[in-house]
């Protein structure tokens, strides 16, 4: 399908009038949610994230169908922003195209200044789902009748995102009444019957969640597709993935559905989306934020997906612990502090010429500055870092089998999750306290390494993922070692590893430079810095030691205000209309990177066909029974399919125990 049109069209341009007419009797009954919080436990991942999850919970599953809309994305200029309330009518309405474009804390600012009702904004975020949703396939459930009474009842008491629309993670940021499938088939019908921590804390942020977005199985790998869900696409092209395993999140940002997205990461799964998307993503120091596991052997961080510092910021400094205002570094970003970079990867897997051209464009840019920068091997023994990480991953999996035992009352089969799932179960099962016990232990060693370098060093500068995106349908695990991986009943514990480790290897090439930070619990910052030759961005990582994530914020606004960001445009002046999908592993691509494409906080128009095999027609769940009131769009039905993630430290729980 193809956009054949722009906005605003005539009808469109009449149903705002009417809708700014009707917003003043516009109301809603209060829906009233969960009070219980999940336990936010994030347990040991692989790859990109491992949980283990809570127990079943009860389940519903209200069906809608949806229409999509056939339209074309145009982008316009921003309203200029005033610092104080202006009467509606002194100022141009907000149009479809300024939502798209604006970050959160503009559109938050709007609604203050009542240029643009509550109901408005979900209006366009509703309709920018409904039409780039059947192409992206990046969002799972929708809950509009509820996001409505709750934006309806939402008084303004200073909140910093006041009632901008937000698509939530559907793993582990789970809502009531929301699905709740941890990616897993025979869970397709579960919902979470409470609100997740996290989510909690976005909504006493001015956050208005509107839906969920999709992820992979368990959240096991680098890229967004999953048996249950399909494969999630790239904003900037269709035929390639947008990362995972925070990729729904980073789609829907990407292409303007909303502002800011939830995401969370135990690997790399919100920075990993954010190289491969054009975004920002935060991984901040270990359990300093709100909603946020606080266990020395937790890996996992719950953030968002963003397209301003601003907006990081913003949400970083809400969220941040009262403690742990205490602790953070307050030093200033200056040029009397060194900044170590590489381009070398941990374990000295092969890497990209635009990896590498990334790195070198963002050493001039900080050289040009006035800064200090010093080449560096990688610090730490990558190889060994990941075998820790993949013991404690295995670890995590039986719990898909108490899951199958609770759902399907027997024991887990291979039939019953993906391949890597059922490696992971089978390699976990032979895993004692004791072998990840040391894996934690060589872990602590490597983490006060680091803390040496950093001492030396306090910023690290790498790319975020060697290579830009692969295509959407990218399967990670080799084909020769498929018949290995369905039966290891005849291997040792050891070999059984060593196999875990050998069919990630391919997948971790594309990846191998976030998962240090989480093992370690250190703060880490992607940035979008770089548009590779063929049209796709590639992020640059910012590292530090613990507690400077204020250092790495203030880099990151260095970056943004001598305008070196590249997020999604809707001018593709330079840029190829197919991507090439050339990433051989095996050897450095050969493409040069031309001069930097200079972009705007705007959204690109979709040009691309779907996907092949891919309907354009799509039935997703709603979450919620009423209807909005006085809402013109509210006869648009929803378009998506939901999710949780797990929560916690399933390790560490077990270790007290």
């Amino acid at each position: 399908m193809r956009y054949s049109r722009r906005y605003p069209s005539q009808t469109r341009q009449m149903l705002l009038a009417l809708l700014l007419m009707t917003a003043s009797l516009q109301a809603g009954a209060m829906t009233t949610y969960a009070d219980e919080a999940n336990a936010n436990r994030q347990p040991p991942v692989a790859q990109v994230e491992a949980s283990k999850p809570t127990a079943v919970e009860s389940v519903t599953s209200p069906v809608d169908q949806t229409t999509p809309i056939s339209t074309q994305e145009a982008s316009s200029p921003l309203h200029p922003l005033t610092t104080e309330a202006t009467p509606a009518a002194q100022e141009s309405p907000i149009t479809l195209e300024d939502y798209k474009a604006a970050s959160a804390s503009q559109l938050a600012e709007w609604a203050r200044q009542q240029r643009v009702t509550g109901q408005q904004l979900l209006d366009f975020a509703l309709e920018t789902i409904k039409e780039t949703n059947p192409e992206l396939n990046n969002v799972i459930s929708l809950r509009e009748p509820l996001a409505r009474q709750e934006s309806n009842q939402m008084t303004d008491e200073g909140q910093p995102f006041y009632k901008v629309p937000i698509l939530v993670k559907g793993l582990g940021h789970t809502v009531a009444g929301s699905s709740n499938t941890n990616g897993l088939a025979f869970l397709k019908d579960k919902t979470s019957s409470s609100t997740s921590a996290f989510v909690k804390q976005l909504q006493k942020a001015g956050f208005i969640v509107v839906g969920q977005s999709s992820f992979p199985e368990m959240g096991w790998i680098n890229v967004t597709n999953s048996n249950l869900y399909g494969n999630t696409h790239n904003p900037w092209q269709l035929d390639q993935n947008p990362g995972g395993s925070s990729g729904g999140s980073a789609a829907a940002v990407a292409s303007g559905q909303v502002s800011l997205a939830s995401a969370s990461d135990g690997g790399g799964s919100t920075r990993i989306p954010a190289s491969w998307s054009g975004l920002i993503g935060l991984h901040p120091t270990r359990g300093i934020l709100e909603g946020n596991p606080t266990s020395e052997r937790s890996n996992v961080s719950h953030f968002a997906l963003t397209k301003s510092m601003e907006d990081t910021e913003k949400l970083f400094q809400f969220l941040l612990k009262d403690k742990a205002k205490a602790q953070q570094n307050p030093q200033r970003l200056d040029t009397s502090i060194p900044i170590a970079y590489s381009t070398q990867t941990p374990a000295g897997t092969p890497i990209s010429e635009e990896a590498i051209a990334a790195v070198n464009e963002a050493v001039t840019f900080l050289q040009e500055q006035g800064y200090q920068t010093v080449e560096v091997p990688y610090p730490v023994d990558g190889k060994l870092m990941m075998q820790y990480y993949y013991t404690i991953a295995a670890s995590a999996a039986p719990s898909i089998n108490f899951m199958a035992q609770q759902t399907l009352k027997r024991p887990l089969q291979k039939e019953d999750v993906e391949l890597l799932s059922w490696a992971l179960y089978q390699t976990g099962k032979d895993l004692t306290k004791e072998d990840v016990n040391k894996a934690w232990e060589g872990i602590a060693g490597m983490t006060e390494q680091l803390n040496q370098f950093y001492q030396k060093y306090p910023i690290f500068l790498t790319p975020t993922t060697a290579y830009p995106a692969p295509a959407a349908d990218y399967h990670h695990i080799p084909k020769d070692l498929v018949a290995q991986l369905s039966d290891m009943s005849g291997l040792s514990k050891e070999e059984k590893l060593d196999l875990i480790y050998r069919q990630w290897l391919p997948a971790w090439t594309l990846t191998p430079f976030t998962q240090l930070a989480n093992l370690t619990g250190t703060p880490s910052l992607s940035l979008p810095t770089h548009v590779t030759k063929t049209g796709l961005p590639l992020g640059i990582l910012v590292n530090s030691g613990a507690h400077n994530d204020s250092l790495l914020l203030q880099l990151g606004q260095l970056f943004e205000k001598a305008n070196r960001f590249h997020i999604l445009t809707a001018d593709k002046k330079g840029l190829p209309e197919t991507p090439a999908h050339e990433h051989n592993l095996s050897t450095q691509s050969e493409n040069k990177q031309d001069v930097a494409i200079p972009v705007t906080y705007q959204t690109k128009g979709f040009t691309t066909g779907p996907t092949k095999g891919q309907n354009s027609l799509v039935t997703l769940p709603q979450t919620g029974d009423g209807q909005s009131k006085g809402v013109l769009l509210t006869s648009y039905i929803s378009l998506f399919l939901g999710t949780l993630f797990f929560a916690g430290s399933f390790w560490s729980n077990k270790v007290k125990d």
